[in-house]
């Protein structure tokens, strides 16, 4: 990968500067850190050492959580425990996303009143955990669909090819410089979209579901690149 593209990408995911690794749906990135010294149940010894970036297998299936030991940097909210209906409706949602978007796990699904800095928001994803939050708003929201469209988005991102995520921004209008956050497009399909690009994707796949004749006539080139970046997650097994 050259130095271009990848500076392109590192900024277009959040700005993230840390380069991940590419993981499969089911599985979630850990970065690289120091495993200290500690015994196997064999009685075995491990010696202090350094374990490489690496991707592990989300297990099992009950996500829904009440609370967490994970600390998301920047977020207030507080935490509530999940309602039965709740997680019923919610489970109802999940399973009506479209089939590419429905591969993609979660490690745990919270349950919170609001975001302290959105109390509009209904959802909001931390993409380096796959963690999912649900908010107050989500339960009155008139398309639920599409929030979690929107949200599951933000994670399916990481799994696209660099080149094909560069074609996409670009045509959206995004102009890039080594070393410098993305410059966002003056016109944009939402005003947020304008905040990054990971923002401006996770608006145009939940456009190319809700308003897809909008989203086409908004801006037809980067909607046939969209296209075919969707259509190619729909025919993988």
């Amino acid at each position: 990968m050259n130095k271009t593209l990848k500076s392109i990408i590192l900024l277009s995911l959040s700005f993230i500067h840390h380069w991940a690794i590419a993981c499969l749906p089911n599985e979630i990135h850990v970065r690289e850190h120091t495993v200290h010294a500690y015994k196997k149940k064999d009685g075995t010894k491990v010696s202090t050492h350094i374990r490489s970036e690496h991707c592990r297998e989300i297990e099992g299936h009950n996500y829904f959580q009440n609370s967490t030991n994970n600390h998301f940097q920047g977020l207030k909210a507080k935490f509530k425990k999940w309602d039965e209906k709740e997680k019923s409706q919610l489970t109802k949602e999940v399973e009506n996303l479209p089939s590419w978007l429905k591969k993609y796990k979660l490690t745990e699904v919270l349950r919170a009143d609001k975001q302290e800095r959105n109390a509009s928001n209904p959802a909001m994803t931390i993409p380096a955990t796959k963690t999912l939050l649900i908010f107050d708003k989500f339960f009155v929201h008139q398309n639920k669909r599409a929030v979690l469209i929107h949200e599951f988005s933000h994670i399916a991102l990481w799994d696209f090819p660099p080149d094909d995520l560069k074609k996409f921004f670009l045509a959206n209008g995004w102009k890039y410089k080594d070393g410098s956050k993305p410059i966002p497009p003056q016109k944009a399909f939402k005003d947020d979209s304008k905040n990054s690009p990971s923002e401006d994707f996770a608006n145009s796949v939940e456009g190319y579901y809700s308003a897809p004749e909008r989203l086409k006539s908004f801006n037809p080139q980067a909607y046939s690149i969209l296209d075919q970046l969707i259509k190619q997650k729909e025919r993988q097994p």
